[in-house]
């Protein structure tokens, strides 16, 4: 399976308020179980996602390729090479702090709720198990909720493995097959989502609606679109900001890159400093995130902040 992670955040959004409609659809997705239902969509909390050729407010008609490049950037160029987590200079415009919705119900998510000292960990396992079980061993041990994108082959190559994650963590979809969906149609995305969730639902007897994050971050306004007509409303980023010197920071531990652990915790460390509402990615199979995981955890108690699970950092 071709595997890359994960491609990066465009430029042009429509930006409005957005927390609200997350929380609402996250308590209708918890009171309704494995088979949930997808609501339609209301006024809402603050901006900070993008999703690649959505239209702005101001120009509905004009649309951007995908870059590695955060939200308040300059047009981005298409390319699926990914940028490491480690800092480079930004341009100065200013980094939306918050959710944000990118139409009617389609929630694309990088940031949660600044008023709340929390982050959530999110982990994609797409590739091999790797040293899963360690970082199971470390939540667990730790007393930690996390959420877990979940490829269809890795469950059906690793059952155990995910049926402990599914146990103790949060389950979100992250595809099939983990194709292009810029590269599918609608009807495809569709049944290649819902083959995972019907998997995991026999497998586990959970689900991953409404979250789900898109195979190496590819997306666009109509993806976004056919995984919500399908309950999937929220997609989930990672969050893109900048530090007190105007330097762009992210969420995404760069594990991906096969980096030492030295510079995922430096990467990690980076991310920390962005404060409440962070959602970081890490990769299930990379021993480097073992390696620093509890190092990690200690790290954001340390900041004072509360790890919990993405679903509870979009609770009202």
């Amino acid at each position: 399976m071709a595997y890359c992670e994960p491609m990066g955040t465009p430029s042009q959004l429509r930006r409005v308020t957005l927390l609200a409609i997350a929380s609402a659809v996250i308590t209708v997705a918890c009171s309704s179980g494995a088979q949930r239902s997808t609501p339609t969509a209301t006024s809402v909390g603050t901006a900070s996602a993008s999703a690649s050729t959505i239209p702005s407010a101001s120009a509905a008609t004009s649309s951007s390729a995908e870059a590695r490049t955060p939200t308040a950037s300059a047009s981005p160029t298409a390319t699926s090479t990914p940028v490491a987590a480690t800092a480079v200079r930004a341009a100065p415009p200013a980094v939306p702090a918050a959710p944000a919705v990118t139409s009617g119900r389609a929630v694309e998510i990088e940031r949660g709720t600044p008023s709340r000292r929390e982050v959530a960990f999110t982990f994609d396992c797409a590739a091999n198990s790797g040293p899963t079980a360690e970082i199971l061993d470390v939540l667990r041990e730790e007393g930690v909720r996390t959420t877990w994108f979940m490829v269809g082959l890795w469950a059906e190559q690793h059952q155990e493995l995910t049926k402990v994650i599914a146990r103790e963590h949060e389950l979100a979809n992250h595809s099939w097959a983990h194709p292009d969906y810029r590269d599918l149609t609608d009807a495809e995305i569709v049944a290649d989502m819902e083959q995972l969730d019907r998997y995991l639902i026999t497998l586990t007897g959970k689900g991953t609606k409404p979250l789900w994050r898109a195979p190496s971050g590819a997306r666009d306004q109509r993806v976004l679109e056919a995984a919500a007509a399908a309950g999937w409303p929220l997609h989930i980023f990672w969050t893109i900001g900048r530090d007190a010197n105007g330097y762009t920071v992210t969420g995404d531990t760069g594990d991906w890159r096969d980096i030492p652990a030295a510079e995922v915790m430096a990467n990690t460390v980076k991310a920390a400093g962005l404060g409440p509402g962070v959602i970081t990615v890490s990769h299930c199979d990379k021993p480097s995130t073992a390696a620093v995981m509890r190092e990690t955890i200690q790290l954001f108690r340390r900041e004072g902040l509360r790890i919990v699970t993405v679903s509870e950092m979009l609770r009202p």
